[in-house]
């Protein structure tokens, strides 16, 4: 009878965050097996349905900083090498057993629902907020079957922390009432959306225009209403941007927005002339939007 070395075991294993082992048969009866190294940390830490495609996409993290969102064929192993591009370290010589390994660890996990949008969300399972982080209620964690996530088109990581936020709100905006005032108006746009869910109001949104001469700090003050919220910089995600736009940008730029504030600087930068009939089809955008939700 052939007797087979109780240590051996041919089965790939994850140890966290060190990466994907398995065991090479001794070259000798009698001898150890060696240990080898398949692939650096790659865990699946999520996996949902995209309602877009219909399709079942995957978190994949590296238990530090990268994070990355993958259609589940990935797994396979003609596509696992590709994750080397995004900085996975992967040994080609053993892809078919570390991809096994993988979609075993995804069929572990239940399906997550995807939501799009931040701010005050409705789920079939109850409201929830979605701004840097997912803030769910009671009703939600009673019913839904697994965690939520969110899918939005802002930078809203924090790029600092609250304390040193607030003591700046004390040095430079206290008592000053219009610094104060552009805090209540980015601070507002949560709380008007969170009054519309709780049908305290008609409306979830308020529009503000500051005006005035050229630097006078309007942009100073419409980037500290923001930075209650997200990265108040100027850019392509940030919640600062510039009326140099299509109008079709503009409104899709907003689109899915339920209580995160919002500031397009600079007016006379617009390449189009009918401002009013723009603020026109972003109410009813939003109206739009709301009565979906």
């Amino acid at each position: 009878m052939t007797q087979t070395n109780p240590s051996f075991n041919p089965s790939p294993r994850y140890k966290s965050k060190k990466g994907w082992y398995k065991d090479k048969p001794p070259k000798e009866k009698g001898g150890m097996p060696t240990e080898v190294e398949i692939a650096g940390p790659i865990v699946i830490e999520n996996k949902f349905i995209d309602p877009k495609t219909n399709t079942e996409k995957v978190i994949i993290t590296d238990e530090d900083q990268k994070e990355i969102v993958e259609s589940s064929d990935i797994l396979t192993t003609q596509k696992l090498p590709s994750l080397m591009k995004y900085g996975f370290s992967i040994n080609e010589k053993y892809t078919k057993d570390l991809g096994y390994a993988l979609q075993q660890m995804r069929n572990q996990l239940p399906i997550s629902y995807l939501y799009e949008g931040v701010g005050i969300l409705e789920t079939p399972f109850g409201p929830i907020v979605s701004l840097s982080e997912i803030y769910t209620t009671k009703e939600f964690d009673n019913k839904s079957p697994s965690d939520a996530i969110c899918d939005n088109a802002y930078d809203l990581t924090p790029k600092g922390t609250f304390d040193n936020w607030f003591n700046m709100y004390l040095k430079e905006v206290k008592g000053s009432l219009l610094l104060e005032l552009a805090v209540v108006f980015g601070i507002s746009a949560l709380v008007t959306s969170f009054l519309k869910h709780k049908h305290e109001t008609e409306f979830a949104g308020i529009i503000f225009s500051f005006t005035g001469q050229s630097s006078t700090g309007k942009s100073t003050a419409a980037s500290l209403a923001v930075s209650v919220a997200g990265n108040p910089t100027k850019g392509n995600e940030t919640l600062f941007r510039n009326w140099n736009a299509t109008r079709n940008a503009l409104e899709g730029y907003l689109s899915n927005n339920f209580g995160i504030p919002i500031v397009f600087d600079e007016l006379s930068s617009a390449t189009f002339k009918d401002t009013t009939g723009l603020l026109y089809s972003l109410i009813i955008i939003l109206i739009q939007s709301l009565n979906a939700h």
